[in-house]
């Protein structure tokens, strides 16, 4: 699609006559969307049209699951909107896994989809779209949706735009479905001058809430428990733990919110998680745990019974359904807050704990693997090396896919820093980090490095995209010919595996063949040759590692998360 520099004007006095698209482009634009990744078709030509003549650039991606995970990505790694574009029917199926793990990670997606116009509905028409022959959910606010509508008339365009500039600002994240008939995108709009909306603060807390919480952490020894929500508050969450001396503990998606080498740092919880934080809380004498920007969901906490205090919680969240709901017999004092404002008007209420601070034992590292002459690759060696030359000797963002490889990720890397590591396990699809690391790669200008399955990267193509557009983007994959996660989880809850053998595949062989570059790792001597050569190619680069597919991963305690839920369920009649 053309791009032009030159954005359209914006309706008003003396602006000339535009269309729905051209509008909602140039809207778009103004609320900080720099990209829009997609795929075309028929209902939705004169939108992509507006939207490649406007600021915004539009990438052509090669299936909407992957262009929404690319744009949850760049929204994540910009902190702004980003759109999503698809046709009719199957295109707007197709985004939904990807825009359903944007709404629980917390990014700022608005997809714009095309549909049936009001004359051909019930007609039998080509990909037809209406309440009647899509699921429930894709039209309207929901699970997915914060907010959806169908445009029927271009009357309704500022009441849209109104709704998109509030969420667009918004703090939990926002995903919106703006859905067009085709008749409707290149119908005239002679609305009002278009408008800004001031950035929306979170709720601040209350004077109340405030003064309670200072006299805990003022009179009890305390922990925190930091999650990807407090990714915006990263000095003043230092600051509160250094000035009251708490243990740190994180969840997987908050690594390098706080420092991991930190003297406080007690480690990482759920998926992949260290085995010293319960006993390190204990040790401390821990009697509640102040929890910032986690919803304490199973991949954070399995729900274990070790990491809750003697007096529960503290829990600082926007939202106030959250309080209590993943430890419903827990103490928990539920403060409705944004981390930030909560934060700022904390810390000047608090004076430094006199006394050393807690005595903890750092964060033990293993003694660094020797690599082996023969055999496949380790996978623990896979991460110790990604350590190595990716975490400590260049500044690439570092996303880990759904499955073995977010365990080993979780487990082994360590981050000092906040923004470079990405793993979305809560919702946990496969196929986000193959696809996401090309938003993330092209939202910083330079290498973003995905750690990835086989059985992900078989899944969705995006490489093929990163080579239309030069985007930097690396591709780890741990390539044991099996879904790894899912046969070794099977063997330990005692189950025999279900055809969970993949063919041999060379992923570099595929690589080369799309237009990327690639290497095949065979030895583990093989590996930090073949990882460097990867982040200074500057162009999508695919690593093909041939990974010992007998070593298991440390899913412990998700098999007995596992093993919990189905004891606990009664089915008697």
């Amino acid at each position: 699609m053309h791009h032009a520099s030159a954005p359209l004007p914006l309706v008003g006095p003396g602006a000339p006559r535009a269309s729905v698209s051209e509008v909602l482009a140039a809207f778009l634009a103004r609320l900080g969307v720099e990209v829009g990744y997609g795929l075309g078709g028929g209902s939705i030509v004169p939108f992509c049209h507006a939207l490649a003549r406007s600021r915004v650039r539009v990438l052509h991606c090669r299936h909407e699951s992957g262009a929404a995970f690319a744009a949850l990505e760049e929204s994540l790694a910009q902190d702004r909107p980003t759109v999503v574009f698809a046709t009719a029917g199957p295109g707007i199926t197709n985004a939904i896994t990807g825009l359903a793990a944007a709404r629980i990670e917390g990014a700022k997606v608005v997809l714009v989809s095309g549909g049936t116009s009001p004359s051909q509905r019930d007609r039998g028409a080509a990909q037809e779209t209406t309440a009647r022959t899509l699921p429930a959910g894709l039209l309207s606010d929901g699970p997915i949706f914060h907010y959806a509508t169908t445009l029927e008339h271009p009357s309704q365009l500022s009441v849209v735009l109104r709704r998109l500039a509030v969420g667009a600002r918004a703090v939990e994240g926002f995903v919106a479905h703006i859905h067009l008939p085709l008749s409707v995108q290149e119908a005239l709009f002679e609305g009002p001058d278009l408008f800004d909306t001031q950035a929306l603060p979170g709720p601040a807390p209350s004077a109340e809430a405030l003064d309670a919480v200072t006299k805990i952490l003022t009179e009890e020894p305390c922990a925190l428990w930091v999650g990807f929500g407090a990714r915006k508050a990263v000095s003043r969450v230092r600051a509160l733990a250094e000035r009251c001396s708490m243990p740190v503990m994180c969840s997987p998606r908050a690594k390098g919110i706080f420092p991991e080498d930190h003297p406080l740092f007690v480690g990482t919880t759920g998926v992949g998680s260290h085995a010293r934080v319960a006993s390190c809380l204990q040790a401390a004498g821990i009697r509640r745990t102040l929890v910032l920007g986690t919803r304490l969901w199973e991949c954070t906490s399995f729900w274990r019974q070790d990491l809750v205090p003697p007096r529960g919680f503290i829990h600082v969240d926007v939202n106030p359904a959250v309080f209590g709901a993943a430890y419903p017999s827990a103490e928990t004092l539920g403060v409705q807050a944004e981390i930030g404002a909560f934060l700022s008007a904390l810390l000047p209420r608090l004076l430094a704990r006199p006394g050393a601070p807690p005595a903890l034992p750092r964060l033990p590292r293993t003694a660094p693997l020797d690599p082996l002459e023969e055999g496949a690759v380790r996978p623990r060696f896979l991460f110790e090396a990604v350590q190595r030359v990716v975490v400590e000797s260049s500044d690439a963002a570092v996303l880990t896919e759904a499955g073995s490889a977010f365990v080993w990720g979780n487990h082994v890397l360590r981050f000092q820093e906040p923004g470079r590591y990405r793993s979305g396990l809560h919702f946990g699809s496969m196929g986000h980090a193959t696809t996401g690391v090309v938003g993330a790669a092209r939202a910083r200008g330079k290498a973003a490095v995905a750690l990835v399955g086989d059985g992900s990267m078989l899944m969705l193509e995006e490489v093929s995209t990163a080579v239309r557009y030069g985007i930097p983007a690396v591709w780890v994959v741990l390539n044991d010919r099996q879904y790894g996660i899912v046969e070794h989880g099977m063997r330990a809850s005692g189950y025999d595996p279900v055809e969970t053998t993949l063919p041999d595949t060379d992923f570099s062989l595929v690589a080369r063949g799309l237009g990327a570059l690639g290497a095949r790792v065979e030895r583990e001597g093989e590996l930090e040759a073949a990882l460097g050569e990867a982040l200074a190619a500057g162009k999508p680069f695919v690593v093909d590692v041939r990974v010992d597919p007998e070593e298991r991963p440390p899913i412990t305690s998700r098999v007995r998360s596992l093993e919990a839920q189905t004891a606990k369920e009664s089915f008697s009649p």
